[in-house]
């Protein structure tokens, strides 16, 4: 009886094995995928594949940094999310970080972001008494978006946009830097910083609806605040105003607020109210 419980337990051990071995192979890609994941990372170690959102993923160490790189099922590159402590950070978010008020905040999650064909940037999660913020940096120390008031662990989606998308924006865009992105209901809501404005564009599906990012009362044109003032809203208080860009028009939209009503008032750009 133990002679034949010795030997289940080696076959049982070995089972196991080949189960986990063919359990791992079940999650490679093909190998042209595998293949530009090497050429890109050739030092790469402890690496896993995994499949997210129609793309494969690959999650390995590299130069003792924790990554994870997005390849589509051409294996063209999309995206690498690396995971830094703060000695890694550029010395010029370092110091900036440290001449700002969030320099007395925890620091915890630290998160490069690489996207082809755009600047890296760089997310710092800061916490204090309970409030979580994340800081957005480029390499040279520009702070860009702050993100204030997150539910706890409340997750930023670093996930890539469809080509289709990155090549609408770039051909928009072609300066911007890419922030975030949020995709909720067929619809991506892309945050970018484009000549020193954050701007957020929508699209539906891959389709572009909308861009639109806030603008300073100095910045609106005369003929736009005329339209505003001779407008029945004239004496309401502004709280924001946003100019818009779609494919049919460009508009400036005014968030007001008198007596505890808020309204809202749209200018295209040659003084036209819209309804």
């Amino acid at each position: 009886m133990k002679r034949r419980l010795l030997l289940f337990i080696p076959a049982l051990t070995l089972g196991m094995f080949l189960n986990g071995c063919n359990a791992h192979s079940q999650n490679l890609p093909d190998k042209q995928i595998v293949t530009a994941f090497k050429a890109k990372y050739p030092n790469a170690k402890k690496t896993e594949w995994e499949s997210k959102q129609g793309f494969y993923v690959a999650e390995f160490h590299n130069d003792n940094i924790e990554s994870e790189a997005w390849f589509d099922n051409k294996g063209k590159w999309t995206l690498t999310k690396n995971e830094l402590r703060y000695n890694m950070l550029p010395a010029e978010i370092r110091n900036n970080l440290e001449k700002t008020d969030y320099n007395n905040w925890k620091k915890d999650d630290i998160t490069k972001i690489e996207r082809p064909n755009v600047l890296p940037i760089y997310i710092i999660e800061v916490e204090k008494a309970g409030q979580e913020t994340n800081l957005y940096y480029t390499e040279n120390g520009q702070l860009v978006k702050t993100m204030n008031d997150l539910k706890p662990n409340s997750p930023v989606d670093y996930s890539p946009l469809p080509a289709e998308i990155q090549n609408q924006i770039k051909q928009k865009y072609p300066q911007a830097i890419l922030l975030d992105t949020d995709r909720e209901k067929g619809k991506y809501e892309v945050d970018i910083l484009d000549q020193g404005k954050n701007k957020e564009v929508i699209f539906n599906g891959t389709t572009w609806q909308t861009t639109f990012w806030e603008v300073n009362k100095t910045d609106v044109p005369t003929t736009v605040m005329d339209a505003f003032r001779n407008s029945t809203y004239g004496k309401y208080r502004i709280d924001e105003i946003h100019f818009f860009e779609t494919p049919a028009n460009t508009y400036y939209h005014f968030e007001l607020e008198k007596d505890g009503q808020e309204v809202y008032l749209s200018v295209d750009t040659h003084g036209n109210i819209l309804k």
